[in-house]
């Protein structure tokens, strides 16, 4: 690997004269007259390679350099192609609905803004899947001045004009089912084209909602019958049938594809439809189209597309795609270094995808080799939800196929393009003979340069034909296939399988969330209230945007515990780093940091034993903790080690008076406990995508506070001002784990229940939750396992025929949306400020008491210090000064 150890040695040099040129450009694109100003490097706390930029203020680095090179959006639309041209044509000289099944990088936005654009007498109301499109959109919109156009997403159409609490589908589904009106002095906004985007991603709940928001416009039922003489609405509805990837939570994409049908949209006008495809692409360039074609959709099976980009702007051709079969442990960090150093391609131009991104995934290895390089990376935080452009731009973002969709980059870096992907993450009941939606997303978001990487020791995509594979890609062999057949299942050791509390309630389907909820009864123990904010982005080591509420949320428990206790229980495991072991096998990416990082925790690990610890040590302890349970470092370089300090006093003092209300006893109280379990009777697998089943899970869990003797209590705590109805399940399942663990065989039926409180440490809200059988947290623990275990199946939409899916439309989705199961205050807003009981310690003139009960006019007074007697040499105790 001489050629490696190279190019990392020339990476330095290269990629600072790489992003010197693209600070000239920007720099050229947005002044005329200044000249630039000399190159300085920023001053980091670490002495890892430095990322060299222009000496301007931080906010306009993050302007003008660290922006991807991208222009503003356009204030001119360009001409319509010939699909377009007939949307156009049907819009302005019919009075027909349109479906456009459009192909990625087709220009489906464009496609609407050149309707807005082309009958400027006719009022748009755009709805779009998410808020990244919305915003995207709206500022195309008002680019090309385009008055006749409201462009929402349904959660704000909903939160808007309806309630707040349509910021989820619980919401919406209140809204729907309790037939709520639109709020008091507010109009639904004047539509005469109702234009539905991403319609393959529509799922039941969303038709519920859309369908009595047009009933309310007067466009059907009996607000219509009032409005006599009322245009009718028309339809447009655009989508793509490749991209339907959200089929776990009923999406699917027959509501692009049959809304013509009365039951799904037709119900709105008695106007004919007409199809305006779009099967040329606009973005992907025709040799990564001839792949595509090829490989992956194999025609007749999927709809051929087409490209037009077959040159650059020096009129070079595009290369073809670049398909590298080796160990994407080890050699994937080539490939990138290969982008920037070679082709000189800007970080923020570049995208890795991968099936995953949680912990031992190998884009999270190469993701480490590259923050150690200095090279500027974002990680997305979760496998679904959606990525933040602010904390993105400027850097190479690494995400999973389903987060990636919408997203455009010049280069992509595909992981797990082998079967990997079919035996780990989406396991099908038998061999695909076209790509699966996820893939297809996947190996559409390159503009220019695709590369697809292939584990050598997984077998070839099962419709991907490598013989062939040369006709349309550069195939790089760095090591051979390694084809060694898979034992048979019986001769495999039948292991208990695992699973994380964290990892059963993440990305759930809202039916599955409302089954397991309306197993549980709920109380409210303290409303939401206002309280200070910290900060949620912070200036990384390069001077751009970090993300950082995660770490926030981590060093909330351990501040109360700290404040309350003098002890740092949940950050102990930080200190061992300080023990590198003596083999460098053993080594992972945090013993790779540099010697900084290890002075910085020996300090901190001083200051702990002479109880001197402060709010941004405890950040960064926070950091190294999280660092640990990921495997990731990258947002451990990307924070300065003196750039901890968005967490104040203030906000340290406001989560000790909120958690203190609690009235968490000291005595038998434990924080950050872990647990683990073997459910005897919850069963596994078993469904058509599983290879087999079994009996016997183990579920672990690391609780936040919790009381293992009597009462058994535990408490989850949440650093945000919304708690979300996951978590509600998070504590369920820990709950499960304390009454498993220290019930006995022979005191069970005495033992009183385990006690679960749900609280927010930033808006104060508190509930408790309460088992509605005893036999109810079984039932969730099954029903979680079933969903993430490749489970029964029959239940999902996309699993319906089109018969029973007319079916369902019709009857309104009465068996797959279930009546709403959270009650109403669990979403409310707060109303005031926080309210804290009189703590003991120092008393205040100034604290205006009443009623017992100090009202929070300014930020709280600081817990009472915490002294230090020192009894022997081995033990050490805590206690309040009077």
């Amino acid at each position: 690997m001489l050629g490696t150890r190279m190019c990392k040695a020339r990476l330095s040099c290269s990629f600072s004269l790489l992003l010197r040129r693209h600070a000239a450009t920007a720099t050229r694109a947005t002044t005329t007259t200044a000249t630039r100003p000399p190159l300085a490097p920023i001053a980091t706390a670490t002495p890892r390679n430095r990322i060299w930029l222009p000496e301007h203020s931080r906010k306009q680095q993050r302007r003008n350099l660290h922006e991807a090179p991208i222009a503003p959006p356009a204030t001119t639309l360009f001409p319509p192609s010939a699909e377009q041209q007939l949307a156009i044509d049907t819009l302005l000289n019919t009075r027909h609905n349109l479906i456009v099944d459009a192909c990625a990088g087709s220009g489906k936005t464009t496609t609407i803004l050149h309707l807005a654009a082309a009958a400027p007498r006719e009022k748009f109301l755009v709805l779009v899947y998410n808020r990244r499109l919305m915003v995207e959109t709206s500022e195309r919109v008002q680019a090309l001045g385009l008055q006749n156009v409201t462009v929402l997403n349904y959660h704000s159409l909903g939160s808007q004009y309806y309630t707040t609490e349509c910021s989820t589908d619980q919401g919406l589904k209140r809204v729907v089912q309790d037939d709520m009106p639109v709020v008091a002095g507010k109009t639904l906004p004047e539509c005469t084209v109702a234009v539905m985007d991403e319609q393959q991603d529509m799922t039941p709940i969303l038709k519920q909602f859309v369908d009595k928001v047009f009933r309310d416009m007067g466009f059907v039922g009996e607000k219509k019958k009032k409005q006599r003489g009322k245009k009718q609405l028309r339809v447009v509805v655009l989508g793509d049938q490749r991209q339907e990837m959200y089929g776990f939570n009923n999406a699917d994409s027959r509501f692009l594809t049959m809304a013509p049908r009365r039951e799904v949209f037709g119900y709105l006008n008695d106007q004919p439809w007409v199809k305006a495809d779009q099967p040329t692409s606009n973005r992907i360039t025709k040799q990564n189209v001839s792949f595509i074609n090829q490989q992956l959709l194999k025609p007749p099976l999927g709809n051929v597309m087409y490209g037009v980009k077959t040159v650059d702007e020096n009129g070079k051709p595009f290369p073809k795609p670049r398909y590298v079969i080796c160990d994407p442990w080890t050699d994937a960090l080539d490939e990138i270094l290969r982008l920037l150093n070679e082709l000189e391609i800007h970080p923020s131009e570049i995208i890795i995808l991968a099936p995953s991104v949680r912990v031992k995934a190998a884009a999270i290895t190469l993701a480490n080799d590259l923050a150690l390089l200095g090279i500027p990376l974002h990680v997305a935080n979760s496998d679904v939800t959606e990525i933040s452009p602010e904390v993105a731009k400027g850097k190479i973002l690494i995400c999973t196929y389903h987060q990636s969709k919408g997203i455009e980059r010049k280069a992509a870096v595909v992981f797990g393009f082998d079967d990997s992907y079919h035996t780990f993450y989406n396991r099908v009941p038998v061999p695909l003979t076209a790509v699966s939606n996820p893939q297809y997303v996947a190996a559409t978001r390159a503009k220019e340069h695709l590369v697809l990487i292939h584990d050598h020791r997984m077998p070839v995509l099962p419709f991907a034909d490598l013989s062939t594979m040369d006709d349309t890609c550069d195939v790089v062999t760095i090591r051979p296939l390694e084809e060694t057949p898979a034992p048979p299942e019986e001769d495999k050791k039948r292991r208990t399988p695992t699973y994380a509390v964290t990892a059963l309630t993440r990305n759930l389907p809202e039916t599955l969330i409302t089954k397991c909820i309306r197993l549980l009864d709920f109380k409210m123990i303290a409303p939401p209230a206002y309280g200070p904010h910290p900060p949620t982005e912070v200036e990384d080591t390069n001077g751009l945007i970090e993300g950082v509420s995660n770490i926030t949320g981590t060093a909330a428990p351990a501040v109360y515990e700290w404040r309350s206790r003098g002890t740092c229980t949940a950050l102990l495991s930080t200190f061992q780093l300080l023990k590198r072991p003596a083999h460098s096998r053993r080594w992972t990416a945090l013993y790779k940091l540099p010697a900084a990082f290890y002075a910085k925790l020996q300090v901190i690990e001083a200051k702990l034993e002479r109880q001197l610890l402060d709010e941004s040590d405890i950040l960064f302890l926070s950091n190294i903790c999280m660092a640990q349970m990921d495997g990731l470092i990258a947002k451990l370089l990307a924070v300065p080690l003196d750039g901890y300090h968005w967490f104040t006093e203030a906000h340290a003092a406001d989560i000790y008076h909120t958690l203190a209300g609690l009235e968490i006893p000291k005595r038998g109280t434990k924080y950050e406990k872990n647990f683990a379990h073997t459910f005897r009777d919850i069963a596994y697998g078993g469904g058509p995508a599983c290879r087999g089943g079994g009996t016997g899970v183990t579920i672990k869990g690391c609780m936040d506070i919790a009381r293992v003797s009597h009462p058994r209590k535990v408490w989850e705590i949440k650093y945000m001002q919304t708690l979300q109805a996951e978590h509600i399940l998070q504590l369920a399942l820990y709950m499960a784990l304390l009454e498993a663990r220290t019930s006995t065989t022979t005191d069970q039926a005495e033992q009183p229940p385990v006690e679960g409180y749900l609280v927010s440490a930033q808006s104060g809200q508190t509930l408790q939750i309460f088992p509605k059988t005893p036999d109810s947290f079984r039932e969730i623990l099954q029903l979680l396992v079933d969903a993430k275990s490749g489970g029964d199946t029959t239940g999902l939409l996309n699993t319906f025929s089109d018969e029973e899916f007319l079916d369902e439309c019709r009857s309104g989705f009465e068996t797959l949306v279930a009546p709403v199961a959270l009650p109403v205050w669990f979403s409310m807003r707060p109303v005031g400020p926080k309210e804290f009981r009189a703590l003991s310690g120092p008393k205040k003139a100034s604290r205006k008491k009443k009623g017992g009960v100090q009202a929070l006019d300014s930020p709280p007074p600081p817990p009472p210090p915490l002294a230090v007697k020192k009894r022997s040499r081995k033990k050490k105790v805590v206690e309040m000064e009077a």
